[in-house]
């Protein structure tokens, strides 16, 4: 009798062992499940991004990426709404908040479209960055984390959401309303608003928007028209803004303000030889004339094809053509078109 109940009480011990060991497997998985419950903003892509010479556009991006992809929440809502509606961050003096830390004394307020929800971040005199959400006046807000871009970047790579930083830097906006604003310490890495003779964005042309291509002069290169910007052959983005006349008038600008304006371009519109170019100059470039862009249409084996006509120099002399394939371009390379100006026309 008594192996018999020993039996049976082994037997019943052993039920709740296993028992036990189920109920905290599930325990396991749920919170493993829970753990892993935010899923990536967008498509895993072999995109790469670098903190090197970052942009205030594709700073705010790289910022914006990490947050959404790492905290989830209204981060990442207001990421995904950033792709169709734009990414728009608004400078603010941290006055305006009570935030435990208020870095150089400058709030991000990073928004999709413009429309504030309480994501800001604020960046420290070393360059790192604390971010917060749910954010609002005159209520004490804590800091979700203080962290540096190389570690933001390094963490999107791994989550292979670089290209959303790119996407969302194309049509980036960085708004300084920060009242009587004046230059401020964050410019090297954050110029924004009206400062050193920055006006309103220009608008590139619809039709001239998307990646053109030229094989001329046995050289293979492209060039890609944004909304606002333009990608050149260096590889580098560049934001086109009008710019204030009075700006260049005075003394070649610092160094401190080339450095920070480096991604900026000045451009307008010019009608000359029958074309409408868009002129692209250096935003401290005081002396010659820029490139300028035109789209024209050309005669190309008996079909009409649109042209992007690149000019160059005070007479706007046509330098090279691009097209809208690479194919194109090498089968045209070097084709010279009888309704261009070429410099020789002038001779």
């Amino acid at each position: 009798m008594k192996t018999q109940s020993i039996s049976k009480l082994m037997i019943a011990g052993l039920a709740l062992l296993l028992a036990g060991c189920g109920s905290q497997q599930t325990s396991q998985v749920k919170n493993s499940s829970s753990s892993s419950s935010s899923s990536l903003l967008v498509a895993k892509s072999n995109e790469k991004v670098s903190t090197n010479n970052l942009s205030p556009q594709q700073a705010v991006s790289l910022i914006a990426t990490y947050a959404g992809n790492k905290y989830g929440d209204d981060w990442a809502s207001m990421a995904k709404k950033a792709q169709k509606q734009g990414l728009q961050v608004n400078l603010y003096s941290t006055s305006k908040y009570k935030l435990s830390d208020n870095g150089q004394g400058v709030a991000y307020d990073v928004t999709a479209g413009g429309k504030s929800t309480g994501l800001v971040y604020t960046i420290n005199k070393d360059n790192t960055v604390n971010i917060y959400q749910n954010v609002k006046a005159g209520k004490l807000s804590h800091k979700l984390a203080t962290i540096s871009k190389q570690d933001m970047a390094s963490y999107v790579n791994h989550q292979g959401q670089a290209k959303l930083v790119g996407d969302l830097a194309k049509n980036a906006q960085v708004i300084d309303k920060q009242s009587g604003s004046q230059s401020s310490s964050t410019s090297s890495s954050t110029t924004t608003g009206h400062q050193y003779g920055r006006q309103e964005a220009v608008t590139v042309p619809a039709e001239m928007q998307g990646t053109w291509y030229s094989s001329d002069y046995n050289s293979n290169s492209k060039i890609t028209f944004s909304k606002n910007t333009i990608l050149g052959e260096d590889g580098q983005q560049y934001h086109l803004y009008k710019q204030d006349p009075t700006f260049l008038a005075g003394d070649t600008p610092s160094t401190s303000v080339q450095n920070a304006t480096r991604y900026w371009s000045s451009a307008r519109f010019v009608d000359v030889h029958g074309l409408h170019f868009l002129n692209i100059r250096g935003w401290c470039q005081t002396a010659g004339d820029g490139s300028s862009y035109a789209i024209h249409t050309e005669t190309i084996n008996g079909k009409q094809v649109k042209v992007l006509v690149v000019a160059e120099g005070a007479g706007y002399w046509t330098s090279s053509v691009y097209y809208q394939n690479p194919q194109l371009a090498k089968q045209q390379a070097d084709k010279k078109f009888d309704d261009l100006h070429y410099m020789e026309d002038d001779d």
